[in-house]
C-alpha cells in the first residue's frame, strides 16, 4: 500500500514539473490584460494615457519612389478582390476579412519596402511577406501560385 503512494505523488510530481512549472512561469502578470474584461493602457512620457487600440505605434513607412506593379490573384479572392484594388491602390478601405501572402523579390529592394507598407497598414498578422528568388517569382506568378506579387519597375 505505501508503494502505491509513492508512486501516486511521484507521478504528481513529474506531471507538476511538466505541465505545471511552464503554465506558471509563461503566465505572468502580463497575461491578465490578454484575458476578456481586462483593458490594456501605457502611459506617454508626459504621464497621458494611451489607449492600446486606438493609437498606432507604428509609424507608416514612406511610400518608395518608382514605379511599381502589384499582381493580385483575383481567382484566389473572388469575393474581396476590389477591396483589396483598392486597398494597394492607397484608396480608403474599411475592414477586410480576410488574410493575404505577399510575395516580393529579394532582389527588389524598393519592392521590398512598398510590400513592408502595405503590411504595416494592416492588422498584425494580416499578411505574410515572403521574399524569394526571381526566378522562383516569376514561376509562381505564371502558375497562379500567389495572392499579392509586388514588383518595382
Amino acid at each position: 500500500m505505501r508503494g502505491i503512494a509513492a508512486h501516486i505523488v511521484l507521478n504528481i510530481a513529474a506531471l507538476f514539473l511538466c505541465l505545471g512549472v511552464p503554465v506558471l512561469y509563461f503566465a505572468g502578470t502580463g497575461s491578465l490584460s490578454q484575458m476578456p474584461g481586462f483593458a490594456s493602457f501605457a502611459v506617454t512620457g508626459d504621464g497621458q494615457e494611451v489607449d492600446a487600440v486606438s493609437g498606432s505605434s507604428l509609424v507608416i513607412p514612406d511610400q518608395p519612389s518608382g514605379t511599381f506593379y502589384v499582381l493580385l490573384n483575383t481567382k484566389r479572392h473572388p469575393v474581396t478582390a476590389s477591396e483589396w484594388d483598392d486597398f494597394f491602390s492607397e484608396r480608403e478601405v474599411g475592414v477586410i476579412m480576410e488574410d493575404i501572402s505577399c510575395l516580393a523579390a529579394a532582389s527588389d529592394p524598393t519592392g521590398v519596402q512598398l510590400a513592408q507598407r502595405y503590411m504595416v497598414r494592416l492588422a498584425e498578422n494580416q499578411m505574410k511577406l515572403t521574399t524569394e528568388n526571381s526566378l522562383l517569382l516569376i514561376s509562381r506568378g505564371e502558375n497562379g501560385l500567389y495572392d499579392v506579387i509586388v514588383l518595382s519597375r
